[in-house]
């Protein structure tokens, strides 16, 4: 009679009681192809990049367009390609500069953000009358280290 051990452990590890799942920290989003920009002559401000989190293997596309005359303006909270991903940008009260927060969703209602601040030099107005126009002048690639986890249900 042949005897074999795999019915077994895997009836010994169905019957093993369930851990609870642990949030896997992610220490950094990776940004690729990061433009923020108004476009001369009309009302119009984009902000547009790629990001990778460390558990997603293809970066996903981030991108919004918003109203706004000669400045790159506030975009509120927007999805990326990805659904799980989402940020919004929004300039800083007395300055030229700017934020870029993206937030990681996982599980409901998990949620890694991640907080980038753009200096109000890399916020560059040029142009002359009608044709002014604000473009990001900072480096294109870029790693967001501030992240926090603001909630989880799943455990530490």
């Amino acid at each position: 009679m042949k005897f074999t051990l795999i019915p077994f452990l895997a009836l010994a590890a169905a019957a093993s009681p369930l851990q609870p799942r642990v949030v896997i920290p992610i220490n950094t989003f990776n940004v690729t192809n990061f433009a923020a920009y108004s476009v001369p002559h009309s009302s119009w401000s984009y902000v547009n990049f790629n990001i990778s989190v460390t558990t997603i293997e293809k970066p996903t596309g981030c991108a919004a367009s918003v109203l706004s005359y000669q400045r790159v303006g506030d975009v509120p909270d927007t999805n990326c390609s990805e659904p799980t991903v989402a940020f919004n940008f929004t300039r800083t009260p007395g300055s030229s500069g700017a934020v870029l927060n993206v937030h990681w969703y996982f599980a409901d209602p998990g949620e890694f953000l991640g907080t980038y601040n753009i200096p109000a030099d890399e916020m560059v107005l040029d142009g002359i009358g009608t044709s002014v126009k604000e473009a990001y002048t900072g480096p294109t690639s870029f790693i967001i280290r501030n992240i926090t986890l603001v909630k989880s249900h799943l455990g530490p």
